[in-house]
């Protein structure tokens, strides 16, 4: 039996073959060409992402415009004696159905309105105000003090609740209030600032308030003090033309007496000499004149507040 034939086969090929596929495996292909999918996803979060800023910067801004809107926390405390009728009153009128708040709040925007036009005119810091009924009649209607910093507390005296009527009530409580916000909002130039001019601004600021607030009978419930005898001097009547010549006046001189008091601040929120308009007041006043010739601003440079030296002010 004949042994079969062995050809010689060439390997060749086939090594060349199998090394081509082999390099054709090993061999890097470089980076995959960048999927739609993949080329998007980078843009799609940039695009939430930045969403999500402006949602949080809107939300933010409304809220610090709620807060702004309110300005501070109010609370009402009734300290007469429990079960008499000074506190039942008090609490029938101004606690349960929220009037208390509500004429502290309209009374702040009215003299704030005043005296913060724009935000160059700085404002005394106030987050919290408590409005608290005394347990025994005032010498004032009301008074106002600091309890802290940023926190103060305005004490109505129980006559401004005596009234047999309610609207009567009511209007006294909130003339109080009205005057207790304007001496809390007004700079006093760290206490060196005139009684008679810090009384006066605080009576102009009660009326602009009560002007504000749609109060019918404002003379009623905060008179304008008249002329005196020298027809010129500091007075809510004096204010209510000065301001009237130059509006801004009052919130001018208010912010010039946030550090320090000088007589030429009147001047310089006029931006002219108070005399020649207060001789012109004067002039045109229907009130009779003394024909004496006072100096209209003497009454400036009179005795000083003693705000700084006590814990409360008489409103």
């Amino acid at each position: 039996m004949e042994a079969p034939l062995l050809l010689p086969v060439s390997t060749a090929p086939a090594a060349s073959s199998c090394v081509d596929i082999i390099t054709a495996d090993a061999a890097p292909s470089g980076p995959p060409a960048p999927s739609s999918s993949s080329s998007s996803s980078p843009s799609t979060k940039s695009i939430v992402l930045r969403v999500a800023v402006v949602i949080t910067v809107a939300c933010a801004s409304l809220f610090a415009q709620h807060e702004a809107g309110k300005g501070f926390a109010v609370a009402v405390a009734n300290d007469a004696p429990r079960g008499s009728a000074t506190a039942r009153r008090f609490d029938l009128l101004f606690v349960s159905n929220g009037r208390a708040e509500r004429a502290l709040l309209h009374a702040s925007r009215g003299v704030e309105r005043a005296l913060f036009p724009d935000p160059s005119f700085p404002r005394r810091p106030v987050r919290r105000v408590t409005v608290r009924m005394a347990g025994h009649n005032l010498t004032a209607g009301a008074t106002v003090h600091a309890a802290a910093p940023g926190e103060y507390v305005v004490t109505l005296s129980p006559s401004l609740v005596a009234s047999t009527s309610a609207g009567t009530a009511a209007d006294a409580v909130a003339a109080a209030l009205r005057r207790a916000v304007a001496r809390m909002w007004l700079w006093d130039g760290r206490g060196a600032a005139p009684a008679r001019v810090t009384e006066s601004m605080v009576e102009y600021l009660a009326s602009v308030a009560a002007a504000g607030d749609g109060t019918g009978d404002e003379a009623a419930a905060t008179p304008l003090s008249a002329v005196d005898d020298h027809g010129c001097s500091m007075s809510a009547r004096l204010l209510r033309h000065l301001e009237a010549r130059r509006e801004g006046f009052v919130a001018r001189l208010n912010r010039a007496m946030k550090d320090r008091w000088s007589d030429a601040a009147v001047d310089a929120a006029l931006g002219a000499p108070v005399r020649l308009a207060c001789h012109h007041a004067a002039a045109t006043t229907t009130t009779p004149l003394t024909g004496q010739d006072d100096d209209p601003t003497a009454a400036l440079a009179g005795s000083t507040s003693d705000a700084a030296g006590g814990s409360s002010v008489a409103i």
